[in-house]
C-alpha cells in the first residue's frame, strides 16, 4: 500500500478474462485480496509487494491484450525468487512462453533498472524493476544524446535483450543473435558469454532443445575462461536455465 503520508499515487487497473483465474494466479505470487465484487461488474483488488493492482473482467484473448504496468520495488531479487518458485510450483515448471510466462531477472542499464517481467494469464505485462545506475543506450539515441560506443557483441546483446525480454519477439531476437554469433570476436569474452546465455534462454522459450543444449555447452565452456568474480550474474542465469 502507498505510504499514509503520500498524497498522490497511481493504481494500475488491468483487464482480465476471469476474476477467479486471476485471483488464483496472483495469490500464488503472494498477493492478498483486498476487495472483490461480482455486481454491478466483476472486479478484484490485490496488495502485492506493498503495491496495489486492480482488475476488471473483460472477455478478450491474451494475445489481443496490450495492457500492462510498471512496479518499482526496492528488493527485487527475493521477489523474483518467490515468483519463480511459485510459478514452478503452480505449473510444474517455470513458464517460458505463451500465457502466463516469466522473463529472467537482469540488469538493463539503458533503462536504469534491474528488471523482470511477468506476463499473466490475461496477457498483461507486469514489469517489475529496481532502480540502478542508468547508462546511455549502445543501440538507440535518446533525446539529444547519441548512442554510446560499445563492442559489437555488447550492442547485439542489448538489442537482443530488448527484443526478447521487453517485446517478447523471440524469433527476431534469435535471428539477430545467431547472426552475431557466426562472426563473434573472441577478444570480448564476457559479452560473448552474455550473448550465448541470452540465446540459450530464447532457444528454451522456442522449445528448440537441440539448439538449447548446443548453446548451454558453449556457454559453460566460455564461462571457464573468465574469472569467477566477473561472472556471478551469468552463473546465476545459467543455473536458472539448468533448472527450468
Amino acid at each position: 500500500m502507498p505510504d499514509q503520508h503520500t498524497n498522490q499515487y497511481a493504481i494500475p487497473l488491468l483487464p482480465c478474462m476471469s476474476i477467479n483465474q486471476t485471483e488464483d494466479f496472483y495469490k500464488a505470487l503472494g498477493a492478498v485480496v483486498t476487495y472483490k465484487q461480482k455486481v454491478p461488474n466483476n472486479y478484484i483488488a490485490f496488495n502485492i509487494w506493498d503495491l496495489e493492482l486492480h482488475f476488471f473482467a473483460l472477455k478478450q484473448q491474451p494475445d489481443a491484450n496490450y495492457s500492462g504496468c510498471y512496479l518499482i520495488v526496492t528488493e527485487i531479487d527475493p521477489i523474483y525468487e518467490v515468483c519463480r518458485a511459485s510459478l514452478k510450483s503452480l505449473y510444474g515448471k517455470v513458464p517460458l512462453k505463451g500465457y502466463p510466462r516469466l522473463n529472467p531477472l537482469k540488469d538493463i542499464p539503458a533503462y536504469g533498472v534491474r528488471q523482470f517481467i511477468v506476463v499473466d494469464p490475461n496477457g498483461n505485462y507486469i514489469r517489475v524493476g529496481q532502480r540502478i545506475e542508468k547508462t546511455n543506450s549502445l543501440v538507440f539515441p535518446e533525446k539529444d544524446k547519441p548512442a554510446v560506443t560499445g563492442t559489437p557483441l555488447a550492442k547485439v546483446y542489448e538489442l537482443g535483450s530488448r527484443l526478447a525480454d521487453a517485446h517478447g519477439d523471440f524469433e527476431t531476437a534469435a535471428k539477430v543473435l545467431d547472426k552475431a554469433l557466426l562472426t563473434a570476436a573472441t577478444n570480448d569474452p564476457l559479452n560473448l558469454l552474455k550473448v550465448l546465455i541470452l540465446r540459450a534462454d530464447i532457444a528454451a522459450r522456442l522449445a528448440d532443445a537441440n539448439r538449447f543444449n548446443e548453446l548451454m555447452a558453449a556457454a559453460e565452456k566460455q564461462l571457464l575462461t573468465l574469472p569467477v568474480e566477473d561472472t556471478i550474474e551469468q552463473r546465476r542465469l545459467l543455473d536458472e536455465l539448468k533448472n527450468i
